[in-house]
């Protein structure tokens, strides 16, 4: 397999009427993703500046876990110093990292995710998580987030943010009600669903009329209603 090339690079540059300085940067993310046995390397935002800089504002990468044998170096830690609700997290397929706030997160994308976490820090608490269910989560998948999320003691609110494009608003309703009905919270569940089948999975949530779960009808309402709960609990 070619790869990136120079030669390809800078044809993607050309195509895309990035400046010639972000050849290095393509070349180099491609470089990485072979490297580390990467699934994905991604970098977003990429900026240019008024003094025609080229930065990397944040970026993101996973790598593959049936590689990491060839990863492995003296000094790394073993799966025994890995966090509990981490690795359990990961036996479930689920890409969850663990913070030190009060209020669990969830969604469905790590932009959406990302923005979530912002928009509590900015209602004055902390996530403690960031958990990313993916695009076409089942409802197994989101009964499996909000378990171990739960599971974290630090936790004292959830916010569930989704909106729906191929992760339907009714499965994830749906999973939320059977993560309900196995894990028995203690704690407030504050959701807010959009997109693709929304009033379905806002309706479930509503049947079901869990004491602990309320509903939000925008990602800003929902973190400060999460936020508040966390934060005088």
């Amino acid at each position: 397999m070619e790869g990136v090339t120079p030669a390809r690079a800078r044809a993607i540059a050309e195509a895309a009427g990035l400046p010639p300085r972000t050849v290095d940067v393509l070349v180099r993310l491609w470089q990485v993703t072979v490297r580390e046995d990467a699934l994905l390397v991604e970098v977003n935002p990429l900026v240019r500046t008024d003094d025609d800089r080229i930065v990397a504002l944040d970026g993101k990468v996973t790598l593959d876990d049936n590689a990491r044998f060839r990863r492995a170096r003296p000094g790394d830690a073993g799966a025994e110093h890995r966090d509990p609700l981490e690795a359990a997290a990961a036996a479930k397929g689920l890409s969850y990292v663990r913070l030190d706030g009060e209020v669990g997160v969830i969604g469905n994308g790590a932009g959406l995710v990302m923005s979530t976490l912002d928009a509590i820090a900015d209602c004055g608490a902390r996530p403690a998580d960031f958990l990313d269910i993916g695009g076409g989560a089942s409802a197994r998948t989101m009964a499996d987030g909000l378990s171990v999320v739960l599971s974290d003691p630090g936790v004292r609110c959830v916010l569930v943010n989704v909106f729906g494009g191929i992760t339907a608003c009714d499965t994830v309703a749906e999973g939320i009600v059977t993560a309900l009905d196995a894990v028995a919270p203690t704690r407030p569940i504050v959701v807010r669903l959009d997109g693709n089948n929304a009033a379905r999975g806002r309706a479930i949530l509503a049947d079901r009329a869990h004491p602990l779960v309320e509903q939000a009808t925008t990602m800003d309402g929902a973190a400060r209603r999460a936020a508040r709960l966390a934060t005088t609990a």
